[in-house]
């Protein structure tokens, strides 16, 4: 697994989040292919530099944002970010237990399979609607491709009676959007 806390202490924005056309982007399309207009509570499973969580606070009354790096914690700590903590996947932070709204951006490839499958129960016993984007391709320090993460978060949210609302796909990134069943 990626040494997220060495990335973060040796540059601030190290996947040019806040420069990166291609980062820009992906948020736009991750907040348009939001389902509702406003959510109670929103959890960023993986918020890095934050970038997303704040655009997400304009949608949601509350944003919780965790991080596995307590670097990158520490920096949205230090931008006012309120509502934020250190939490690693698979665990599921008591404050976003009650989320209506959950976001896995870019991190379920850095994984271990045993991780991965613990995470993918997690979401798909919440009753949120819950986003997974992930890069395409195989970062070299990755456990899989973005593709292949993307196939296990639809294949065991659909195994656990959520229904997908949005699929988009770009030669770069992947993203679904599912909600549980009867909600």
């Amino acid at each position: 697994m990626a040494d997220f806390d060495l990335l973060y202490r040796t540059d601030p924005d190290p996947f040019r989040v806040g420069s990166s056309w291609y980062e820009q982007r992906k948020i736009d399309i991750v907040l348009a292919c939001l389902p509702r207009p406003r959510y109670r509570l929103a959890w960023d499973a993986a918020a890095g530099t934050g970038h997303l969580a704040a655009r997400l606070a304009g949608r949601c009354d509350r944003v919780i944002a965790t991080d596995a790096s307590t670097t990158a914690i520490t920096a949205l700590q230090a931008h006012g970010f309120d509502e934020c903590f250190r939490s690693t996947l698979p665990a599921l932070p008591a404050s976003a237990a009650g989320a209506d709204l959950v976001i896995v951006s870019e991190v379920l490839y850095y994984l271990t399979a045993d991780e991965r499958a613990a995470t993918l129960a997690v979401l798909a016993g919440m009753t949120a609607d819950t986003v997974c984007v992930q890069w395409r391709h195989h970062p070299h320090d990755a456990q899989l491709s973005g593709a292949d993460a993307q196939a296990e978060f639809d294949t065991a949210m659909g195994a656990g009676g959520h229904q997908r609302l949005v699929q988009h796909g770009e030669p770069d990134f992947l993203l679904s959007v599912f909600r549980a069943g009867g909600v």
